[in-house]
This record gives structure tokens, sequence and C-alpha cells, in this order.
């Protein structure tokens, strides 16, 4: 089993859906091919320990059809925009003249 502190970075990473995604194409393949996808399959794929525990059950959802969870909370994608709206005002802002 791999370390939590190990599952919790996996979880975070930046690139987790794209491996999610490539996760859930190796299980597909390793399916069609050998009838089962295995852990010894997803390691020799290049998935370490941690990326299996942590993406399996959303690699799973997206070959069955199901809804992924959204990662991101409500409103953060607006929040974001409305810090760099902001920062791009400051940038333009000329100081006063003393």
């Amino acid at each position: 089993m791999a370390a939590p502190s190990k599952i919790a970075a996996a979880r975070h990473a930046v690139d987790r859906s794209i491996r999610t995604e490539r996760m859930a194409q190796v299980m597909r393949d390793r399916e069609a091919g050998d009838g089962a996808c295995t852990f010894v399959h997803l390691a020799a794929a290049g998935f370490t320990e941690a990326e299996i525990e942590a993406y399996r059950d959303d690699a799973r959802a997206l070959l069955s059809g199901r809804p992924v969870p959204i990662t991101l909370p409500a409103g953060r994608v607006e929040g974001l925009a409305l810090v760099a709206q902001a920062r791009s005002l400051r940038a333009r802002r000329v100081p006063a003249p003393a």
C-alpha cells in the first residue's frame, strides 16, 4: 500500500485529469486484449502505486459513463478571472505626481 502522503499528492496533482484519462485508456485496452486489467498491468503502463490508488475509481467511472465529480469548488473559475482582471487594472495604474 502506498503512503497516505503520496496518495494525497497524487489526488492534488496538476495533471490528475490527464493521468486519469490515460489510466482509463489502459484499462480499456487491457480489458479488450486480456479480458481484465490488473494492478500489474497499470504498473507496467507507468503508473505509481499511489496513482493507482488515487485514480482507479475515477478511471472506472469514465469507462462506465458515470459522471466524475467536479474537483473545483463552485465559483473558483470566476474568482480566478476576477483576480486576473484586478491585477491587470493595478498594473495600468499610474502613480500620482508628487
